[in-house]
């Protein structure tokens, strides 16, 4: 009976002495949970958006200021590009707004308007003419039906600079289907123009010469 009795006792307080272990381990992970949290080791809040931090109306609608640097730009016929100049925007231009900068160089009149955040305005005036490099350039293509020499390199039609006297039906059909595929040069694959370069422009008029009188001996 006593036996027993001390029995009962020992496991009523090795019960207690667990649940005390518990109540501590529970507490020490509350503990390192609060710790983790406010250290920042858990995942952080998402940042704002950036239009909280910045003013809309100054992201959107840049205005040319005393440090906003203008480059002026020629864009040929060919789409090459030639830096005409670079400096601070003159005092005439202060203050502009981007369709400011636009009703004062028209899309019309062959001007283009860049304008970027970091203070960076750029012109591009087009222009109707060749680069100094391609204006030397020259291209077969036809026109009715005839062999005609053109200005510039491929992929630009729009002035003829004599028709020869040589006409489509008395060429080879292979030759044939490339100055039809010139007239449309743009439309072509990226092999088809490489090769289209290869047999119809010329960047002087010797190898030009060359080629027409290999032409109309085989016409």
């Amino acid at each position: 009976m006593i036996k027993m009795m001390l029995g009962g006792i020992i496991v009523g307080s090795y019960k207690k002495n667990i649940y005390k272990y518990l109540a501590v381990v529970v507490f020490i992970v509350s503990v390192s949970a609060g710790f983790l949290w406010g250290t920042g080791f858990t995942s952080p809040p998402d940042p704002k958006p950036e239009a909280v931090f910045r003013s809309p109306s100054s992201y959107f609608k840049p205005k040319v200021t005393a440090d906003t640097l203008l480059i002026r730009d020629k864009e040929y016929l060919c789409g090459d590009l030639e830096k005409i100049s670079e400096e601070k925007a003159p005092d005439e231009l202060l203050g502009m707004e981007i369709k400011d900068l636009k009703e004062k160089f028209p899309a019309e009149e062959g001007w283009s308007v860049h304008f970027t955040q970091t203070g960076f305005l750029t012109l591009t005036a087009k222009v109707d003419e060749f680069c100094p490099i391609h204006n030397k350039y020259r291209h077969l293509g036809l026109y009715n039906e005839m062999v005609a020499v053109y200005e510039g390199p491929l992929g630009y039609n729009g002035k003829i600079l004599r028709v020869e006297n040589i006409p489509l039906e008395s060429l080879d059909p292979d030759f044939r289907i490339k100055l039809e595929q010139a007239m449309e040069f743009n439309k072509q694959v990226r092999a088809v123009a490489e090769e289209l370069r290869n047999v119809l422009e010329y960047d002087n008029d010797d190898s030009l010469n060359a080629a027409l009188e290999n032409l109309d001996e085989h016409s």
